[in-house]
């Protein structure tokens, strides 16, 4: 760094030189001198003349050259002196971590704070080492160099590592230039940030280092090489071994896993599609299309993961349908047998081979990412395997059923029976043993009904069934007989007392009914006259007979009551206007008269007298009128 720019960047401008140095060479901080040039210091960097500025100045306390420019370098040598005099006292100072050993094995050592001991500041020797301060630490000696601007450049920590002695270079750059005493002790034992120019432990581990990759470098080419040998065996052995499969013979006569349901579905004919790889798999391609079609489209065996070749491939590998030396074959083995055997593709290529074979024919439909079976026919395979799982639940039912009637049934009379030898022995209206009858739609339903028969009838709640299915319930079916004929029996004897509770409630009923409006001699002739509209049967008769009965009974006795009142009525009506007449013939007619006229027959009443004609107002002014007549006749006479 020239004059001009470490004035720029250190002169009094930009940092004070708050240090002077004194006569005896020890350095004097801004606050213990007195002012102007009775300071008696020079510049540490220049040994110029320098003044004291106060605050009596009227400006911030600082050293200024005495009659001409700042040299610049004055607070940078003053971090140096000061650096260099915090070690005099053989301080405690923190060393950078570092690579090094461990049992042959580079590992990093950490961060430390260790003790030192002043040896002497800058040491030099023969090589030319001048280091700004040479120490002792942990037992071996120890350089350390403090950089303010000028950092140890390779020729520098070339000689350093030929000397073999440990260097340390402490970085004060970012240190303020006029930091005080403490602040730069602070920084350059512990703070400021340093790192190892030399130490034979990092040469050791570097050495180490260095003949570690060398050595793993070794170990990978051996790999490679040995991975390369391995690669040109497996395809060597891999075409080889699809050459030998090809030319291998296989019978016509194969079984096709669930041919019936894929007939069914129409999806036979898609199967036995020879596809490049085919020969990998252990069965002809029929078998293996056809579990694909089965348990993987319509099955849905592999769940909710996609139906995509290589999850097929590993059902199909579970399954046992891929040959041994075409397991799992890299990519990179199968290209290269490729390029030897056009007619070879790994397994699951093969998969994606017949996949891409169902699409063009309308077999498989793409839905987003994944492929399914087309709705022509996955609709109809869907539909005959619910009937067959409905069939084959039907036949498990009865089954359990018919094991439950067998466990019910005496052991002398079930005879060595079981629901197994019942499925295999003969239905005897089909012909069929009754495990495939229980799987037929004709005959199934039949079965299971009178099967469930049976079964009510042991548990005492249904008819005799019309026939045993060869199981051993014949006397059984004998001792339900005796049962519902004793059950009947008790039936009717229980009907008959119930019928005869209820005639004698509806009887009580109805008396009660009949109590309430009658009495006497006319409750009596009333409950025990037969009657025309009755059918000859007295009301208490009809009562007794039927709900019906009694309902007709009680309209009997309210039309009755109803009479009776009326007529009670009527009389009252009459007695009232009979006392009328008669009191008004006797006031109004002579003792005689009065008599002759109530008893007197007249043809205007029906040759009736009066007190027998009067029974209402209508009929009581009329023989008012009469009255009238009679009396003008006494008046006369």
């Amino acid at each position: 760094m020239d004059h001009d720019q470490a004035q720029k960047s250190y002169g009094t401008d930009r940092a004070r030189l708050v240090y002077g140095k004194r006569p005896d060479g020890t350095l004097a901080h801004i606050g213990e001198v007195t002012r102007g040039l009775a300071c008696g210091c020079v510049c540490p960097a220049c040994d110029g003349q320098i003044v004291a500025r106060l605050k009596d100045d009227q400006q911030v306390p600082h050293f200024a050259h005495h009659g001409g420019e700042a040299c610049g370098g004055g607070p940078e040598t003053v971090l140096h002196l000061l650096a260099k005099e915090a070690f005099r006292s053989s301080p405690t100072m923190v060393l950078p971590e570092r690579p090094g050993l461990n049992n042959k094995r580079v590992v990093t050592k950490p961060t430390r704070e260790v003790q030192t001991e002043f040896l002497r500041l800058e040491y030099t020797d023969p090589k030319t080492i001048i280091p700004d301060l040479y120490v002792r630490a942990l037992g071996y000696d120890l350089f350390v160099e403090v950089a303010v601007t000028h950092f140890a450049d390779d020729a520098k920590i070339q000689r350093i590592r030929e000397h073999k002695i440990p260097a340390v270079e402490i970085d004060l750059s970012k240190l303020p230039r006029d930091s005080l005493r403490d602040a730069i002790a602070e920084a350059v034992l512990k703070t400021a940030r340093r790192h190892w120019l030399y130490h034979p432990g990092i040469e050791a581990a570097r050495a180490q280092q260095e003949a570690d990759e060398i050595a793993w470098q070794k170990e990978q080419d051996r790999l490679l090489a040995a991975a390369a040998a391995k690669h040109r065996t497996r395809v060597e052995e891999t075409a080889s071994a699809y050459r030998q499969a090809l030319a291998k013979p296989v019978g016509r006569d194969i079984a096709i896993p669930r041919q019936a349901e894929l007939q069914a579905i129409g999806l036979l004919e898609y199967i036995g599609y020879e596809v490049a790889g085919f020969a990998c798999f252990s069965e002809r391609p029929a078998v293996w299309q056809a579990i694909i079609l089965a348990e993987i489209f319509h099955d849905r065996c592999l769940g909710n993961a996609l139906c995509k070749s290589v999850p097929i491939a590993n059902h199909l590998e579970k399954r046992r349908l891929i040959q041994k030396p075409f397991l799992r074959v890299s990519s990179d083995v199968a290209e290269d047998v490729t390029a030897i055997d056009a007619r070879f593709a790994p397994a699951w290529k093969a998969v994606d081979n017949y996949l891409k074979y169902l699409l063009g024919e309308g077999v498989l439909v793409q839905q987003g990412y994944d492929v399914a079976l087309a709705v022509t026919f996955a609709k109809p395979w869907s539909a005959r395997t619910l009937a067959e799982k409905e069939r084959t639940a039907a036949m498990h039912a009865a089954v359990q059923d018919v094991e439950w009637i067998l466990g019910e049934l005496p052991d002398n009379e079930r005879a060595g029976m079981t629901g197994e030898v019942w499925l295999q022995s003969i239905h005897q209206e089909s012909g069929l043993p009754y495990r495939k009858a229980l799987l037929s739609d004709i005959e199934s339903p039949k079965i299971v009904g009178q099967v469930e028969k049976i079964g009510a009838m042991l548990k005492g709640q249904g008819p005799l069934p019309p026939a045993t299915l060869g199981l051993p319930v014949e006397a059984a079916i004998a001792r339900r007989k005796v049962q519902m004929a004793k059950q009947a029996e008790g039936r009717r004897e229980k009907q008959l007392q119930e019928a005869i509770r209820n005639r004698q409630s509806r009887r009580d009923r109805f008396c009660v009914d009949v109590e309430k409006d009658l009495s006497g001699p006319e409750l009596d002739a009333f409950l025990n006259t037969k009657r025309a509209d009755m059918n000859d049967m007295s009301p208490v008769e009809l009562a007794e007979d039927s709900d019906a009965g009694l309902t007709r009974a009680r309209e009997a006795l309210s039309t009755f009551v109803r009479q009776r009142r009326r007529e009670a009525e009527a009389a009252a009506e009459k007695a009232k206007y009979h006392d009328k007449i008669a009191d008004l013939a006797k006031g109004r007619l002579s003792h005689e008269d009065a008599i002759a006229f109530l008893k007197a027959r007249e043809d205007d009443f029906g040759r009736m007298s009066p007190l027998q004609y009067v029974k209402d107002e209508s009929t009581f002014q009329k023989a008012c009128t009469k009255l009238a007549q009679w009396e003008k006749l006494a008046r006369r006479s």
